[in-house]
């Protein structure tokens, strides 16, 4: 791997996050553990919207209405879905942190 393969996907992802609002969380983070050795950590804020980091950057998050059981929090092409203690991040539609666990 060279460091244009490494840099590349960390670059598309900030250009397809560039509209949603970096704010500093006002919350504890929950740290998750995901599939292929990734991680985010995300505070979740008492009046319902979340800041989450992920690939050293940091976003704010809007509560959205989710189809059935557990919570939906999105900005622009990032999605995060939430249920108990799992979690699980789409970039534009895609899984890109997947069977993600929040650690102890």
């Amino acid at each position: 791997m060279n460091a244009r393969t490494i840099a590349l996907p960390a670059l598309l992802v900030a250009a397809l996050l560039a509209g949603c609002a970096q704010t500093p969380p006002a919350a504890r983070p929950i740290a998750y553990a995901c599939d292929a050795g990734k991680g985010f950590s995300v505070a979740y804020h008492p009046w319902g919207d979340a800041t989450i980091d992920i690939d050293g950057m940091r976003f704010g998050l809007m509560r959205e209405a989710a189809d059935g059981s557990g919570e939906r929090y999105a900005c622009g092409a990032l999605t995060l879905w939430r249920i108990g203690d799992s979690a699980r991040v789409d970039i534009q539609g895609a899984g890109m942190y997947e069977n993600c666990r929040a650690r102890e």
